[in-house]
């Protein structure tokens, strides 16, 4: 089967430090949940994030755009005002959130 969403809500990111093709090729890929640790400001490798994730929207309707595949959009979307792939959910009250 393909996988259509991750919820990584759990996930603590802080101290990654590459998400180079972390999610890369996954073209059936179209909803990343995240919760309220994740973080990319450690990672200083980011090339190739999104690559080929042509099915990606965001949780404010952020689609993909092969022009932004490092981590610049591996944030939760925030609408045209700041674009981004992921959608948000407390892990603590699963409930999506943008």
């Amino acid at each position: 089967p393909l996988i259509t969403t991750l919820n990584l809500s759990t996930f603590d990111t802080s101290l990654v430090t590459s998400f180079r093709n972390t999610f890369s090729g996954d073209t059936s890929l179209t909803t990343i949940i995240v919760g309220p640790n994740w973080n990319t400001s450690a990672a200083t490798t980011t090339d190739n994030t999104f690559k080929d994730c042509t099915s990606l929207i965001g949780g404010a309707g952020t689609v993909y755009n092969a022009s932004h595949i490092d981590a610049s959009y591996a944030h939760v979307d925030g609408g045209t005002s700041n674009p981004g792939y992921l959608t948000y959910i407390d892990s603590a009250t699963p409930e999506y959130h943008i």
